[in-house]
């Protein structure tokens, strides 16, 4: 279920492919989201692009959008302008200082929201996502320019608003709690007894030692009847407790992965051991950088399919059998 029709997402994708890659200001800055390009030689450069579309995997475009900053920037022990990036998968890291006086851009978590190198860089990193992916715990930060004064203000992630999962209605939601409180009321009034019930137990104990035996019986079988019933509410009610902390404990863990998926091995350690799990930023940005990649292409993802399925046929070309379920199982995967 989706809050909203696909007619308002579309508009968003166009909204977003309409943004421009960069700005300049005061004439000094340029503000771009990743960084520089080899083919990127002047600011002109930025109009021959063509942005109203899907970003491609390589090329100007790319670059601009998915370039990083070397580690050792400032301090490079090879001078190459521009290397492969291996933590995206690619583009390039920028090297070099451009002609304007510093460039302002985002695209990587920072601890504290900012990352610069000496005393006026020429590169500043400002991530203004707090707590990026609800597992980094990183700080934000601004740049606020005004009158020639630069300042960078930082804050702190807010917890969020609460709302129900996949957009649920409170009275689905509520249904395994409103289940389990009545459950537990009904078991608490069976439970209670009065003294005139008490009085009534002995009473009715006394006529059952001077009635017959069938007499007895049918007594034995009221009181298992409703020992039985009490026991049934008592297991609803451990049901309806069950069912309202595994929706708990399971919205909560896939709240914490930014996948919307627990890697292999984590679901058994529960909500807590994975909070507990990644307890620094850097650790955190280890756990996430498979995602920090750019996703493959059309392209790419038919050659790696291809290239599945002749492994798969080869393993098993000697069997009929095999290769027609091997047929079927890629068919599924396309």
């Amino acid at each position: 279920r989706h809050k909203y029709t696909e007619q308002v997402y579309d508009a968003c994708m166009e909204s977003f492919c309409s943004l421009p890659l960069g700005a300049v200001m005061n004439q000094q800055f340029l503000c771009i989201h990743g960084g520089l390009s080899p083919e990127l030689h002047t600011l002109a450069d930025f109009n021959k692009i063509d942005r109203f579309r899907e970003p491609p995997t390589h090329g100007l475009m790319a670059d601009i959008l998915w370039a990083d900053p070397a580690e050792d920037f400032g301090e490079e022990s090879t001078n190459d302008l521009f290397l492969d990036n291996r933590v995206r998968g690619c583009s390039y890291f920028f090297t070099q200082r451009n002609n304007l006086l510093s460039i302002i851009r985002a695209h990587e978590a920072q601890d504290a929201g900012r990352s610069d190198a000496t005393s006026f860089p020429a590169v500043m990193t400002i991530f203004s996502a707090p707590n990026y992916l609800d597992v980094y715990n990183n700080k934000a930060a601004i740049l606020k320019y005004e009158d020639n004064v630069m300042n960078i203000r930082q804050f702190n992630a807010t917890p969020h608003p609460f709302w129900l999962p996949k957009f649920m209605d409170v009275v689905e939601w509520s249904l395994p709690f409103v289940g389990e409180k009545i459950t537990n009321m009904l078991l608490a009034i069976l439970n209670i007894c009065s003294k005139e019930e008490l009085l009534a137990d002995e009473e009715e104990d006394e006529k059952m030692n001077k009635s017959n035996i069938d007499a007895a019986e049918d007594a034995e079988q009221r009181k298992m009847v409703i020992r039985n019933k009490i026991l049934a509410i008592g297991k609803i009610s451990r049901v309806y407790s069950v069912l309202r902390e595994n929706s708990e404990r399971i919205t909560e863990l896939k709240s914490l992965s930014p996948t919307g998926r627990l890697p292999l091995g984590t679901l058994a350690l529960g909500a807590e051991g994975i909070k507990s799990a990644i307890t620094s930023f850097e650790d955190a940005k280890k756990a996430d950088l498979e995602n920090e990649r750019l996703p493959p292409s059309d392209e790419s993802r038919d050659a790696m399919i291809q290239q599945t399925h002749m492994k798969i046929r080869s393993a098993v070309e000697d069997d009929i059998p095999l290769n027609e379920v091997a047929d079927v199982m890629m068919e599924d995967v396309q």
